[in-house]
């Protein structure tokens, strides 16, 4: 599928969706102003390898805002995070743009197609192209990443081979997938569950997530890097040269860590190790209440939904590092 056909397709469901999905659709329709600011733009992103992706951008009311690039989580669409998006764009204080992983929602790419590619496309091709692209398409803006769980590890692995490229990383609900940062009380159970992932992802021809109910389709060569954190806590993406645990070490990009209470997906841990492996950035923290009428699980993914929390304490970290960031070009 060619980038312009990509570009018009805009009909494609989204197993994640739920119910409030309605809910906003009809608080929108009704509401002229919800209705406006819902609007988006779209931008086509070719990677150097010839798969390309569609970003929705919701812009802020100011031309100079910041520009926010938000990775979703392991098999989550882009398009489920439009609150999340609309939310920060709604503030004024940056513009958000929405981009899905390779292989998930706009992606031209399709594990179910037969598609190669892990960690070190997404990192090493599809990243640099986004930048590229926002770069050009909002000069002089400051850059930001945000993260959502495998989107936060993925940004801190860009970040730590392109650190003079952002101005700070977001990592939301994010932690290692390294068994042994789990509680001590769950690690058996986790590895097993983990395990079991890891073997059916490296006897079939592709990972079937959408109907394990797990990450989504992904190559195995996607899961046998996702397989080898599991096992090990290292990130060495297969067929990449880079050092990232390395890099990782002397990274000094300001990074602010988001939690969801509760969450069994991203216990503390699993943060803590994620922190740990870049000793030398300023780290701050922010814990955020998350959807309560939802069960632990779901509350890892449904802030998403409802994104008031996040959205304040991102568009916050992000207003006081500009003003920062103000007062030192003044000086």
């Amino acid at each position: 599928m060619s980038c312009e056909l990509l570009a018009e397709y805009k009909g494609r469901t989204n197993r994640y969706l739920d119910g409030n999905t309605t809910a906003l659709a009809a608080k929108q329709h009704s509401d002229p102003f919800l209705r406006e600011r819902a609007m988006s733009a779209e931008l086509a992103i070719d990677s150097p390898d010839g798969v390309c992706q569609t970003a929705k951008v919701f812009r802020a009311s100011r031309n100079d805002a910041p520009v926010v690039l938000c990775l979703p989580a392991m098999g989550a669409a882009a398009d489920y995070y439009r609150p999340f998006g609309e939310g920060i764009a709604r503030t004024g204080v940056a513009t958000a743009v929405l981009l899905d992983l390779r292989g998930q929602g706009r992606s031209s790419a399709s594990a179910r197609r037969g598609d190669h590619f892990g960690y070190r496309e997404i990192v090493e091709l599809d990243l640099p192209a986004a930048v590229a692209a926002l770069r050009g398409a909002f000069t002089g803006s400051a850059l930001y990443l945000a993260g959502h769980s495998l989107g936060g590890q993925l940004g801190l692995l860009y970040a730590a081979r392109n650190p003079s490229s952002l101005e700070g990383l977001a990592l939301i609900a994010a932690g290692t997938a390294h068994y042994r940062a789990w509680p001590r009380g769950s690690r058996a159970s986790a590895w097993l569950y983990l395990s079991a992932i890891r073997f059916a992802a490296a006897l079939l021809p592709w990972y079937p997530g959408t109907r394990l109910g797990f990450g989504g389709d992904q190559p195995r060569r996607l899961m046998r890097d996702w397989g080898r954190v599991v096992q090990h806590g290292r990130y060495r993406p297969e067929g990449s040269q880079f050092d990232y645990e390395s890099a990782l070490r002397t990274l000094r990009v300001p990074i602010l860590s988001l939690s969801v209470h509760g969450d069994p997906v991203a216990p503390p841990g699993a943060r803590e190790q994620l922190l740990a492996k870049a000793p030398s950035a300023p780290v701050t923290r922010a814990e955020v209440t998350g959807v309560l009428a939802h069960g632990p699980w779901k509350r890892h993914f449904s802030w998403a939904r409802e994104p008031a929390e996040m959205v304040r304490d991102l568009s916050a970290w992000i207003r006081h590092r500009s003003e920062k960031a103000l007062r030192g070009a003044e000086v």
